[in-house]
């Protein structure tokens, strides 16, 4: 069983952002956020937990009481299995010793939203961070030894060039994390600056490939479309979410999953804080199965015909044979087959997307 939980505050609104959040520095309005996050866990009936994601939003825009409350709140409502990954997203600028301190008493894991280590490409895009805070932030996580960290990035940034990214990728595979997150920017509809980035296919292609690349000089290595590891440190929480395990989900904008069924609380605090009814998901079995394996699809290792049986409901192995030889003869050398497997290869990775949309 697995948890998320958003956090919707952030200080301010970064421009390639289509999350739901909210710059909000009332904490009052923190306050209710916390009160009602309360009341719902304490009300539902939960499981034993394997994995919990804390995201936003900007988790670490709580102030230390407010932090300390909203651990509190976990703490007393939420029960773990032994072993559980405790995952936190947070920004440098809003870290502070006594920040860290705390969370690295309840959290196995944090992510840090660095984006880019270049100043002026960091400011291109409306992340409004220092050097300085960004150098302080990990000094604080390298001291607080947590057992696995991330470092987020983006490449095809306005500006950037692939010495530029090759830059970034060195500097977060020598700073000690032992997860690195990839994203290419594409233009969102709901973010700030919408689709005022102009995209470039040609060098998103090479930038993608250079990732791979220099990262395994690193021993971190590619097991998704947008995440590398090393071994034996892939994130457990998004493994299972996207192999189709269930999710509970809190917060607004958050998602659960039951195995069938799928519901999204309201993207607006205020809806949320007035218990409006989640949006309900309902589609056809086959289509949700097509779902989850195309999702799937994007990890390395892809499907495994034991992995495909465990699903509860599952269609049989040899249907997902049969759709996997239809979608090679459409997009050739674009995923590997063998009885017992199948998986997209490096350049299927990159057009998942196309490939996702003939399963669906």
């Amino acid at each position: 069983m697995n948890c998320y939980i958003h956090v919707p505050f952030c200080l301010s609104k970064c421009g390639y952002c289509a999350f739901f959040s909210e710059v909000c520095h009332d904490r009052e309005i923190h306050r209710q956020y916390l009160d009602h996050l309360d009341k719902q866990l304490k009300s539902a009936a939960l499981p034993i937990f394997d994995t919990l994601y804390v995201g936003g939003g900007t988790p670490s825009a709580f102030d230390l009481p407010e932090m300390q409350q909203f651990l509190d709140i976990l703490q007393h409502s939420l029960k773990f299995s032994p072993g559980a990954e405790r995952s936190i997203e947070a920004n440098p600028e809003t870290l502070t010793p006594e920040k860290v301190d705390l969370l690295r008493r309840y959290f196995t894991r944090i992510s840090i939203g660095i984006q880019s280590f270049d100043v002026q490409l960091r400011s291109n895009i409306g992340r409004q961070c220092s050097e300085a805070a960004l150098k302080n932030a990990l000094d604080l996580i390298q001291t607080a030894e947590f057992p696995h960290w991330n470092v987020d990035l983006i490449y095809s940034l306005p500006g950037q060039n692939t010495g530029m990214w090759e830059r970034d990728l060195r500097t977060a595979a020598s700073c000690g994390a032992d997860h690195i997150s990839c994203y290419s920017l594409t233009p969102e509809h709901d973010a700030v600056m919408g689709d005022a980035f102009a995209e470039d296919d040609e060098q998103e292609a090479v930038m993608f490939d250079m990732a791979e690349r220099i990262l395994r000089e690193y021993n971190i290595e590619r097991y998704e479309i947008s995440n590398y590891a090393h071994p034996g440190c892939e994130c457990r929480h998004n493994l299972n979410v996207w192999q189709g395990q269930k999710l509970y989900g809190f917060g607004p904008s958050a998602a659960d999953f039951d195995g069938k069924v799928r519901h999204i609380e309201p993207a607006s605090l205020e809806l949320w804080l007035q218990n409006a009814a989640p949006e309900t998901d309902v589609i056809p079995w086959t289509e949700r199965l097509n779902e989850i394996f195309a999702v799937n699809l994007r990890t390395v290792a892809g499907w495994h015909k034991e992995m495909w049986e465990r699903i509860p409901g599952a269609d049989l192995w040899e249907n997902r044979l049969g759709m996997a030889e239809k979608l090679q003869k459409i997009y050739p050398g674009a995923l590997n087959i063998s009885p017992e497997r199948i998986k997209l290869s490096g350049t299927g990775l990159l057009y998942w997307n196309d490939i996702a949309q003939e399963i669906l």
